[in-house]
């Protein structure tokens, strides 16, 4: 069993020992072998391999139904994340119109790369990306809001990394590392249903 595959079962685990499977319950089945391949078919460069884990494991939720990841990431099936390069390229075509209007004063870094593979979303439109471009960053889980004054960050240094770091939090119930300034603290929420929220908080100096 790899690191990925362990860390989200130890996630699995503490929900339902928590009564807390709403958002479990409405993740897809695996994706199988078939599917993932139709995937990279329709992807131009190798798929990072903790994406093909992931989806061996649930092959994403209906949109805003299971929001299981820290900051209430949605993760995206197959079929949304074959519209990911399109996406991209979009974005990067809107982030070019843009600086060209005032080239001299423009102070942002791009939002959008080719290489940038979207994997989950918000209700409120923020993204989690798989960096998919060679060296250092290879892997890497990007952060991308639109509306916020960072625009990109990453968060993570991979897909595996994210969950594993999940794990460590529920079970402790210490903060989850997200970034230099906040943290996501788990919270139970009683409901009805009982679910899992994230809590940002502001690191103590």
């Amino acid at each position: 069993m790899n690191d990925l595959t362990h860390a989200w079962a130890r996630v699995e685990t503490w929900l339902r020992e928590h009564r807390c499977v709403s958002a479990l319950e409405a993740l897809n089945p695996p994706a199988g072998e078939q599917a993932t391949q139709s995937l990279q078919d329709a992807i131009p460069y190798p798929l990072h391999p903790h994406l093909v884990q992931w989806l061996h494991i649930h092959d994403g939720a209906p949109m805003y139904d299971a929001p299981v990841w820290p900051g209430g990431y949605v993760p995206y099936g197959i079929d949304a994340l074959k519209g990911g390069p399109e996406y991209m390229a979009e974005m990067l075509d809107e982030f070019n119109e843009q600086r060209d209007e005032d080239p001299e004063n423009w102070i942002l870094a791009p939002w959008a790369d080719p290489l940038w593979l979207p994997i989950a979303g918000t209700n409120t439109g923020e993204s989690l990306l798989i960096d998919h471009r060679p060296g250092d960053t290879w892997g890497n889980i990007i952060e991308v809001d639109y509306e916020g004054n960072e625009v990109t960050a990453v968060r993570w240094q991979n897909l595996g990394e994210m969950l594993r770091l999940m794990a460590e939090s529920l079970e402790s119930g210490s903060p989850m590392p997200y970034s230099r300034q906040y943290t996501y603290v788990p919270r139970l929420d009683e409901g009805p249903p009982r679910y899992l929220s994230w809590k940002l908080e502001r690191i103590q100096d």
